[in-house]
C-alpha cells in the first residue's frame, strides 16, 4: 500500500490511497479508524463513512468491497497524487 502518512485523527492508522468500487474516485483512508479524506489537502477534517462498507462520499460505489483496492503507483501517478506519498508498506 502507498501510504501519504500518519492519521491526524487517531495518531496510530497509516493513510493508504484508497480507489473506490466504481473505480472512479481516489480517497485517502486510515488503515486504522476508517477515517477519509476526498483529497490530498490532509489539513482539512475528515469524513467517518458508515460502517461496514464504508460508502464513496462521490458515488454510490464503497471503499470495502471488491473491486475497491489500494492504489496502484500507476493509479496514484495517473490523478496527480505522486507528491503525497510517502512511502510503500510491505504488505
Amino acid at each position: 500500500m502507498y501510504y501519504a502518512g500518519i492519521c491526524s485523527f487517531c495518531e496510530q492508522g497509516t493513510l493508504g490511497i484508497r480507489i473506490c468500487s466504481s473505480e472512479k474516485h481516489a480517497l485517502i483512508l486510515c488503515d486504522e479508524c476508517d477515517a477519509v479524506w476526498k483529497s490530498t489537502d490532509l489539513e482539512q477534517k475528515p469524513s467517518f463513512p458508515k460502517q461496514p462498507d464504508l460508502p464513496c462520499p462521490f458515488c454510490s460505489g464503497n471503499l470495502m468491497r471488491s473491486p475497491a483496492h489500494w492504489a496502484s503507483f500507476r493509479e496514484i501517478y495517473q490523478r496527480g497524487w505522486v507528491a503525497i506519498v510517502k512511502g510503500q508498506t510491505k504488505d
